[in-house]
């Protein structure tokens, strides 16, 4: 295990693969009729700041060929360019709590409250998630994805829950000025 880990980590933190602590594309299971949101890839903004709007659309619309997603899941955008172009998202003030959308996103949830989503993005628009995923694409040029094994067996640092929220408040102020500064180059 431990050649397989990319750096050091403090001795109250600890490595896990991301399939033993979280649940990777889940379903949902819910009435035809709710309204939920429907978040297509368009919908998701480029860059640092994880921000997505989305559109209203009636459960049995897009219960069949979308990916499913609930309030708090994070969604990480598995096709190329978007992967590169850090299109990831926290799903936040969806339309009763759930939604569906592009199915070019790997979703992450949360089993228990022992990884904070925030710190989960942080970490997943990394440098480091960024270029060892695209060392890890499958697929013809044009048509690239990480596929779901990569996601599965890449390792995740987790620091108590305090340190997580410190470390994403941080990481959340950089981003936003990353982002100001990227937008006035454009």
């Amino acid at each position: 295990m431990t050649d397989d880990l990319p750096f050091y980590i403090p001795d109250l933190w600890q490595w896990a693969k991301i399939k033993d602590i979280l649940q990777i594309n889940p379903r949902n299971s819910l009435e035809n009729n709710l309204k939920v949101s429907f978040v297509p890839m368009l919908l998701i903004d480029n860059g640092y700041s994880g921000k997505h709007t989305d559109e209203v659309r009636l459960w049995k619309q897009v219960k069949n060929g979308f990916t499913h997603f609930k309030e708090n899941d994070v969604g990480i955008a598995k096709i190329t360019p978007c992967f590169e172009n850090r299109k990831s998202t926290i799903f936040k003030n969806l339309r009763n709590g759930y939604g569906a959308g592009t199915t070019e996103l790997h979703i992450l949830r949360t089993y228990d409250d022992t990884i904070l989503p925030q710190y989960l993005l942080a970490y997943i628009k990394s440098n480091l998630f960024i270029e060892k995923g695209k060392q890890n694409f499958i697929g013809v040029v044009g048509q690239q994805r990480i596929g779901r094994t990569y996601i599965e067996n890449l390792y995740l640092p987790i620091p108590p829950l305090q340190e997580q929220q410190r470390i994403a408040d941080q990481i959340d102020v950089i981003f936003t000025q990353l982002d100001a500064i990227i937008s006035s180059l454009l």
